[in-house]
């Protein structure tokens, strides 16, 4: 219902083991919005898996459902959004910067 209200037609929704699927995905997205179980021991890992992985498209971003963890310091970490006791962390693939040297036009002799 979510995705008709947002006219997507081409996502993949996946609800079962959130190590078992990074471990064998393939695929680049957009979007990616993970909502694990607030009690998940591991739960920390999972930007970390994310971006190890490489599951984002350049400027892909990364939207993670949790309780009061703090991802303020993780090297992808863009925002934190509060509702009440649901906190939403912001992740984006960060392309390096890249130094093209200019070029200099050859002067004609």
């Amino acid at each position: 219902a979510c995705m008709d209200y947002l006219k997507v037609d081409n996502y993949l929704l996946i609800r079962g083991d959130v190590f078992r699927f990074l471990k064998s995905c393939r695929q680049q997205f957009d979007v990616i919005f993970a909502d694990p179980p607030y009690a998940l021991e591991q739960l920390p890992q999972i930007p970390d898996l994310i971006f190890q992985y490489d599951l984002l498209k350049p400027d892909g971003l990364f939207v993670f459902e949790h309780e009061k963890n703090d991802f303020s310091n993780h090297p992808y970490f863009i925002d934190h959004r509060n509702y009440g006791s649901v906190n939403f962390s912001l992740f984006k693939k960060k392309e390096p910067a890249t130094d093209t040297p200019e070029e200099n036009p050859s002067e004609e002799q």
